[in-house]
């Protein structure tokens, strides 16, 4: 078969996609989402020396937005896409809560992350956030979306950019300590400036999707999570750091309404802390499902049997990066209540991909 852009995934393969995500949204589904990607073959394109959008380029205006999209081109032609695995453009590598960007915060790399920093500390009521059509950052973000979809016509699924959790981003302007002081001291600017960042938040939501849509074949994150219609994975890392009692006042209503005006809304549940705030997730109708972190060190290790069944039992769906600490499946009444997310097989693994793909029935013909 002859791919458009030398990438090997075809229309047909995305109306399979399609249907299989819509059993899954369904129930109906008897095997959990399981994408496979393979890599390291021989592509009918030329190498470039374009380099990838990754954290350290991806602010160096040097770099043409074209650039990125010639770059991921040639990897994704050297990749094969089995199960659920579809050709993803992540540009989450802008940085986790760009939108803060977007509002007067200067990106800055770090290893494995972008934080976003303020040019000055300011009293929260003094913080007032305005959209800004030409903001420099905000048009690099626009530029790219932009040649994404000129160049692959929407053959690639362009990953929506972490606009990043409300909290997360005031958090940014005022820093996190600053922010858990202000709950207790100044509560209600803090409900001000979580509403004030709402109304923006859907403002980059709508415009992005906007460019996406004419031709889009679908949408995701940086999760993986296809869908037809426009989504999204929420999160408050913030609230690792509060209460029930303060998510309650100031996250949970934002992310049921946030949830309430797309379509089926994930939430990205990262570490222990935020563990106590399960419940009022569980009871957010408009969240389809809970991705779950562990988060780093001796956390990851622990058998996390009892939450995964509370997730599960709600009738939510559950997504995460592996199974049980020991790699094996998940035993669960409805295994199509899962999305297990997986790391790429590049050549030397490709064995470990077809064993792997076996687990599930999946074919993965390397």
């Amino acid at each position: 078969m002859e791919y458009k852009t030398g990438i090997r995934f075809s229309d047909e393969q995305y109306e399979q996609l399609r249907k299989t995500y819509r059993k899954w949204w369904a129930g109906e589904l008897k095997r959990p989402i399981v994408p496979i990607i393979t890599g390291g073959y021989e592509s009918s394109i030329a190498p470039t020396k374009a380099p990838l959008l990754k954290f350290p380029t991806a602010w160096d205006f040097s770099i043409d937005p074209r650039q990125f999209i010639e770059a991921h081109t040639y990897e994704l032609s050297r990749q094969k896409f089995h199960g659920e695995a579809f050709p993803i453009f992540y540009t989450q590598r802008f940085g986790a809560g760009v939108m803060a960007a977007f509002l007067g915060c200067k990106p800055t790399p770090a290893e494995n992350t972008i934080w976003f920093l303020p040019e000055k500390e300011t009293p929260i009521e003094e913080l007032h956030f305005e959209y800004e059509e030409n903001n420099v950052y905000l048009r690099r973000v626009i530029n790219t979306l932009e040649a994404a979809m000129e160049v692959w016509h929407g053959q690639v699924v362009v990953g929506m950019p972490d606009l990043g959790g409300i909290m997360d981003v005031l958090a940014s302007f005022r820093g996190s300590e600053n922010l858990l002081f202000d709950l207790y001291d100044n509560p209600d600017e803090v409900l001000r400036c979580v509403k004030e960042l709402q109304q923006l938040w859907f403002v980059y939501y709508d415009k992005f999707n906007d460019i996406l849509r004419p031709e889009a074949q679908g949408y995701s994150q940086w999760f993986n999570v296809y869908g037809e219609e426009p989504g999204y994975m929420l999160q408050s890392d913030f609230s690792y750091m509060i209460s029930p009692d303060m998510f309650r006042q100031f996250v949970g209503w934002e992310l049921a309404s946030t949830a309430d005006r797309m379509t089926k809304a994930i939430y990205h549940m990262d570490g222990v802390g935020e563990i106590p705030h399960l419940d009022q997730l569980l009871a957010i109708d408009g969240i389809w499902g809970i991705q779950w972190q562990p988060g780093e060190g001796t956390a990851s290790l622990q058998n996390w049997d009892e939450l995964l069944s509370r997730i599960l039992a709600s009738g939510k769906k559950l997504l995460s990066w592996n199974q049980k600490p020991d790699g094996s499946p998940i035993d669960i009444a409805d295994p199509g209540q899962l999305f297990y997310g997986t790391r790429g097989f590049w050549r030397d693994r490709w064995d470990e991909a077809k064993k792997y793909g076996a687990m599930y029935g999946i074919d993965v013909d390397c």
